[in-house]
Parts: structure tokens; sequence; C-alpha cells
């Protein structure tokens, strides 16, 4: 009897079963799908992350790893953060403290080394691919009484030495050898503050680092980063704890326009100030590479109790790096 053409087929097949427009669209197919999706974009997620370094306002250098944790008191603002590691790093150097006086004097009043025996002038060589434009050779030369230490000499000479400070380059990925590390040509007042800022929890937003103090700088002054912590203002001025002091070094010394500051390229120095006694006319900061060490200077005001330009010539004061951080 031969079959009715309304009569079903067997076997049948599951689209006609189970009619759908798109049987790849089923339930257990849309499933799939978005876990598949979510996999592909998780994989993405976290290749592109080890793949390419965070994007910034500026290249900057990529870290060494740095496993090392900087303790601060608890509750601690970022401002007092960047004053207490700063002071730490000062104690863990033997406290050197010198003086930048009204009488033009630049002297180590207390080293945990003594003085160097009969310090001779010394000009360094500049390794290939010198690092930073803040050569901080004595400018000064030897002519004075009062202690000094010369490139080559001081903690930074030391193993000891040696080690901390290249914590501080680690941080734009250079890794100098000890000989480098006593070199005028790889100072490294620059890479201390961009150490101290990374650690006291200053993000890309907030602080780029750098080799030189001049990248930083100009950071603050053409308003480059999206949140910066930092503001620029010209001496005279009277500095709070927390701010980052500037003067510009070598053949820019006498330099007076903040806009001729080039990214990178003009030698200068900064120091972090770490306490302010207007009473007494004097400022407190601390730098890297101050007579081959961390060193704490105390550097007199001038007579309307302000930094500047002229009283004293070790250091024409050209700027302060205003915190606006708590």
């Amino acid at each position: 009897m031969p079959s009715s053409p309304l009569a079903p087929r067997f076997p049948q097949r599951y689209t006609q079963r189970f009619p759908h427009k798109a049987p790849q669209l089923s339930p257990q197919a849309l499933t799939r799908r978005f876990l598949r999706a979510v996999t592909l974009a998780a994989v993405a997620v976290l290749w592109g992350c080890s793949a390419a370094p965070p994007r910034t306002a500026r290249p900057q250098a990529v870290p060494l790893p740095d496993l090392e944790r900087v303790i601060t008191t608890p509750g601690a603002t970022p401002r007092e953060r960047i004053v207490e590691i700063a002071m730490q790093e000062w104690r863990k150097w033997g406290s050197q403290t010198m003086r930048i006086g009204r009488d033009d004097a630049a002297c180590v009043t207390h080293s945990p080394l003594p003085a160097p025996v009969a310090a001779q002038p010394f000009t360094p060589i500049a390794p290939e691919g010198a690092q930073s434009a803040d050569d901080e050779t004595d400018e000064n030369g030897h002519a004075t009484d009062c202690i000094r230490f010369p490139d080559g000499t001081g903690l930074e000479a030391t193993a000891q030495g040696c080690r901390m400070a290249q914590r501080y380059w680690a941080i734009v990925g250079e890794a100098p050898d000890c000989r480098q590390v006593t070199q005028g040509a790889w100072a490294w007042s620059a890479v201390f503050i961009s150490w101290v800022m990374r650690k006291a929890g200053l993000n890309n937003d907030q602080f780029l680092t750098g080799q030189s103090h001049a990248m930083y700088v100009v950071d603050a002054r053409d308003g480059k980063l999206p949140r910066p912590a930092f503001h620029i203002e010209p001496m005279p001025a009277l500095p709070r704890p927390g701010d980052v002091i500037c003067a510009p070094r070598g053949r820019d010394k006498y330099l007076e326009n903040l806009s001729e500051i080039g990214f990178g390229t003009t030698p200068m120095h900064c120091d972090i100030v770490v306490a302010v006694d207007p009473a007494a006319r004097v400022v407190r900061a601390i730098g890297g590479n101050v007579q081959q060490s961390v060193t704490m200077s105390e550097i007199d005001l001038n007579d309307a109790g302000q930094l500047d330009a002229f009283t004293n010539s070790h250091m024409p004061w050209l700027l302060v790096m205003r915190n606006d951080l708590q």
C-alpha cells in the first residue's frame, strides 16, 4: 500500500522533529557560545596585561622586579608617607647632614664616615650611554675648608651604599654596577625621588618616574598628567613638608626662566622637604646623591623667610614643586 504523502518519514532529523530557524542557536548552543566568548575575552585581557605596559601620559621606563615593601605609619596621608619614607632612607644611609648657609657655605656637618683624606679634584668619565643629565660633580671644587665628599668617596663607594643606590636605579629599569654608581654621569638623585614617590603610593596618573629631574619637573610644569600630585611655583617661596625644591646645575646653573627647562636635558638637583622652621628660618630637605649619600640639607632662608636663588650660590633654588596631595 503506497504511503500517504502526509505520513511521517522515519528516522526524522532533529531539525524536522524540533524545528528552529537556526539550530545552532538552540539553548544548549547559546550557553556554549556564551562560555566560549567569556573565555576568549578573559584570555585577551590577560594577554594584553602581560604583553604591554600600562599607558601613560609620556613614555616611562619599565621598572625591574621589586618585592621590597616600605612600612609607614598606618593611616598616613600620601604627603606624610613621602616625608616618612625619605626620613627612613636618610637614617639607613647614616643620617648624613650638611648646611647650606647664608654665608655661602655648603658643608657636611655630620657623616657616618670620616672626612676624605687629601681629597683630589676628580673628573668622572661618562660611561657609554650615560643615564642622567644631572651630573653631580662638585661644581665648587675643593677649595673650601669644610668637609665634602667628591665622587668616588663617601657612603655610595661602600658595598652597602652601592646596594642601596642600585635599588633606586631599578625603578627606571637600570642596574648599574658599583663603579658606575660612584660616577657623576650616573647621578642617582632623580631616581631616588622617583623611588620615594612610587613607594609612597603615587600612581602613573599622579607622578611619572625619570632618570633626570627635568623629566618630572616638565611633567608638572606642563600639566601632562591626568591627576598630578604636584604643580610648579617659582622662587622665592616658602615650601612645605612633602614639597620638592629644585635648582639648576652645571651649564644651566643660573637659569631664570622656567620655560627654558628642557625635558630630560636641563641638569638639575631636587630635594624632598621634610621640615620647615620659619622661626629659625631653616628648611630641612632630603636628597639622594648629595655628598655621595642620602643627605639632609639644612638650608637657611632669606631675610623674608623664603628660599630663593641668591642667598646661597651653591644651590640657586629656582622652583618648588607644590604637593597637592593631603
